[in-house]
């Protein structure tokens, strides 16, 4: 009998169960801890009756038979430091470093210090993945799979849109409203569209124009005096006073709009906002998150644009010129033409499932992460320079390295 490949869980929070969900549900997986000094944590584990431990080094120093696989899922902030403390404290105690870490997104809230997990895991022999997840949704597999067999042909431009509208019991989290630890939508939502545009685009984006959307509520989640509800400012100053780790220089942003130019040529624009009444954005087109309703109709948040097709996602819609009718009119293959409108066909999976299945087959060495520290590092790399773009005001470019 095979054995089962093991993991850990670094983090008990809202993401956790969904991972704990698929491990425990698969044949091949085994999960044997939780690492989590709050009482969140504490109470997965026993619901689940695994193993709990209120630091890495607790459960590093119980066992030299260390889970194959850690999975970081804290507070962005948190991510880099976490995943570090698992490879440092294996290797103090001459424990077996595990086979591979998923650190969840944003791989880091810094580029050094992203660059500098991706060389601490290369030399401990661990294989590194970032939680991207939306590379395994089949929609996004079907899409790139069209990108790749080219049937949209030589690609040229995209589109997309993040947009839904928090509420503001959203924002009690001290994180959530402090840019530096990874709060508001583009460390928490847009780094998401980031990877999976330069994924499904097959190049970095190189360089951004970005301006902010005006701001309806101020950045501790509480909407402005007399806009749609009269005058909080009471509210305001008490949240203010509860939330000490958000100042005026850290404030979240509610949104922007973005031009971005991709290394091979393709050029984009992405609008995106917590703020507004819309189901434009990838949780309510997918239902993939199980606490975020799915729009009751299909709906797409990306449009890629080449020059023999163009396909939404993902709804998985394809739009081509019908050449037999072309033919049938003796008219060149353009405008004039019909298109044909074919609806991509996918398997029913969850992402994560596809996620867990994956990283079994990255500890047997049989592929290796879709989703790699580099490819995180370069979704970083864009939400830096959006931060950074915001923060000017300027509206002069931004290039990334």
């Amino acid at each position: 009998m095979t054995s089962k490949t093991t993991f850990a869980l670094i983090g008990g929070g809202l993401i956790a169960p969904l991972h704990a969900k698929y491990i425990q549900s698969s044949p091949t997986c085994e999960l044997v801890a939780i690492v989590d000094p709050f009482p969140p944590g504490q109470k997965l584990a026993e619901s689940l009756s695994v193993a709990h431990y209120a630091s890495v080094s607790d459960l590093v120093a119980a066992s030299p038979q260390q889970p194959d696989v850690y999975i970081i899922c804290v507070p962005s902030g948190l991510h880099v430091k976490l995943a570090t403390e698992v490879l440092t404290a294996t290797t103090a105690t001459a424990a077996k470093p595990p086979r591979a870490i998923l650190v969840e997104k944003p791989f880091c809230t810094d580029v050094a210090s992203g660059e500098a997990l991706i060389k601490l895991a290369k030399d401990r022999g661990c294989s590194l993945a970032v939680g991207h997840h939306r590379r395994f949704h089949p929609a996004i597999s079907a899409a790139k799979a069209a990108v790749a067999g080219g049937r949209l042909g030589k690609l040229t431009a995209m589109s997309g849109v993040w947009t839904c509208k928090k509420n503001d019991g959203y924002f009690s989290l001290r994180w959530r409203v402090s840019r530096s630890q990874g709060g508001g939508p583009v460390w928490t939502n847009f780094i998401h569209d980031a990877d999976v545009l330069q994924y499904l685009v097959g190049a970095r984006v190189v360089r951004i124009w970005v301006t902010g959307t005006v701001s309806r509520r101020d950045h501790h989640g509480h909407h402005r005096a007399n806009e749609g509800g009269g005058d909080d400012d009471g509210a305001a100053a008490k949240q203010r006073q509860q939330q000490p780790g958000a100042s005026d220089d850290d404030d979240i942003e509610e949104g922007a709009a973005i031009v971005m130019q991709f290394a091979n040529g393709v050029v984009g624009t992405f609008v995106m906002n917590d703020n507004v009444a819309s189901p434009y954005g990838w949780e309510a087109a997918t239902g993939d998150m199980p606490s975020f309703p799915k729009a009751d109709v299909p709906i797409d948040c990306y449009r890629i644009f080449g020059t023999v097709g163009t396909i939404s996602v993902p709804d998985d819609v394809l739009w081509t010129y019908d050449l037999a009718e072309a033919a049938r009119r003796d008219q060149e293959v353009g405008w004039a033409v019909p298109m044909t409108r074919e609806v991509l066909d996918f398997e029913k999976k969850h992402p994560f499932q596809l996620q867990i299945e994956h990283l079994v087959r990255v500890v047997e060495g049989k592929e290796e992460p879709r989703c790699s520290g580099q490819d995180g590092l370069d979704a970083v790399k864009v939400c830096e320079a959006v931060i950074e773009a915001l923060v000017k005001g300027d509206g002069y470019p931004i290039d990334i390295r």
